[in-house]
């Protein structure tokens, strides 16, 4: 049976290959992608991948790897319904920057949905799952420096200030965030 989530006012249910609209819609407003890619959207070749004729080289797009958990397992990539309607998501995935032993918190969400609490929301019910239901002993998060509205979702689940690196995967300066578990703020 799939692996769901309810808050107070989201409905979390794992990411589908479905969400592949939404996902492009989400990402299409250069607002939502400031603090990402400097405004500039992602596209369907983006997340289903490149590459299918001969001697081509297949690149693995941002789908799969949003849809490389079970349907079942508790962690990985989450869409996020609020009045039944998508709204964005939100991951609870192995750690890129601290090993297996940490998972990692992160987010995006439409622009209508900021600033109503909802990414504290499901920030902290991951965060709460995390801990309490994997007992995950470290919680993890980044952030672009100037985006404060993010960093103060993760200070709101509990994580602090760790410092300034470059992110694992981008070449972007990150503020990474890490609480341990005893720190973590769960879901009120």
């Amino acid at each position: 049976m799939p692996f769901t989530l309810d808050t107070a006012r989201m409905h979390l249910r794992k990411l589908d290959a479905g969400d592949l609209d939404d996902l492009l819609e989400l990402d299409s407003d250069p607002e939502v992608m400031r603090y990402i890619s400097g405004g500039v959207p992602n596209t369907r070749r983006d997340y289903v991948g490149e590459g299918e004729g001969e001697g081509e080289t297949k690149t693995q797009g941002l789908l799969p790897r949003m849809l490389a958990w079970s349907a079942d397992d508790p962690v990985g990539f989450y869409a996020a319904l609020h009045e039944g309607a998508f709204v964005g998501w939100f991951h609870l995935r192995p750690s890129i920057a601290e090993g297996e032993d940490a998972l990692e918190l992160g987010y995006r969400l439409h622009r209508a949905a900021w600033g109503r609490g909802l990414a504290t929301e499901g920030a902290r019910a991951l965060a709460t799952l995390a801990v309490d239901a994997l007992g995950c002993p470290l919680l993890d998060g980044c952030a672009m420096p100037g985006n404060r509205a993010s960093i103060a979702v993760l200070e709101k689940c509990g994580l602090r200030f760790v410092d300034l690196r470059m992110h694992p995967r981008a070449p972007v300066r990150v503020a990474f965030y890490r609480a341990a578990a005893a720190a973590v703020i769960r879901d009120a």
